[in-house]
């Protein structure tokens, strides 16, 4: 059975007790908070309670953030979930962000941040769903998993160029790998190419522009 509570309920999963008790503290004020030192001692948790939003550890004891986090997918799809490593990266964020997480933050992180974090996917919540399909979604997401395409979308960003300018602009020595990946980002809607051979970004690739340097800004603060 499923315990009610007027307010939401967060539950923080941190293997560092200093960590865990402070958030616990500082963010029961506004919410009701259930703490989790593993994530076995989580899953417990979210079997037994009802919880609007987890806060994770990208790495746990036995387990880990992104275990919990699929767990979360597939078995409570109405429970948010938000990562915090001390590991950042594009590469990490984006994983996260694949397998659904709803925000992900690097440490050293301030109480405002995961304030912030929390309030803003319990906002989300109540509003209708992002424009891109599921499939456009994972579209982005694998494309920025590679650094070339990364580049490439960020060039395009300014404005439409031709391959030779685009190529310039990346720094790549071989044009044969820019060219595939140009094609790749074409496939999957996220760059056109007009009557005068130039390449321009679609509002999909502007999708994907604004995503990588959210996750830029998170990785870099």
């Amino acid at each position: 059975m499923r315990l009610s509570s007027a307010k939401p309920c967060v539950l923080v999963v941190e293997d560092e007790p200093i960590t865990l008790s402070a958030l616990e503290r500082l963010l029961s004020s506004e919410y009701r908070v259930l703490t989790a030192r593993e994530a076995e001692e989580a899953l417990r948790l979210l079997k037994r309670e009802r919880v609007d939003v987890v806060v994770a550890d990208l790495r746990l004891p036995k387990g880990s953030g992104l275990e919990l986090l699929e767990w979360v997918r597939h078995n409570l799809p109405e429970t948010k979930v938000i990562i915090i490593t001390g590991y950042s990266s594009i590469k990490g964020a984006v994983e996260a962000m694949r397998l659904g997480a709803s925000d992900y933050i690097p440490k050293p992180f301030s109480v405002e941040d995961i304030q912030n974090a929390i309030a803003g996917v319990l906002q989300k919540r109540e509003e209708a769903p992002a424009g891109m399909r599921e499939e456009e979604f994972e579209a982005v997401l694998r494309a920025l998993l590679h650094p070339m395409r990364r580049k490439i979308l960020s060039v395009l960003s300014s404005g439409s160029l031709t391959f030779t300018a685009i190529w310039r602009a990346t720094g790549a020595r071989d044009p044969t790998s820019v060219n595939f990946h140009l094609k790749k980002l074409k496939s999957t809607g996220m760059l056109v190419q007009d009557s005068s051979k130039l390449y321009r970004i679609t509002p999909l690739g502007r999708e994907a522009v604004s995503l990588m340097k959210s996750i830029q800004e998170l990785g870099s603060s």
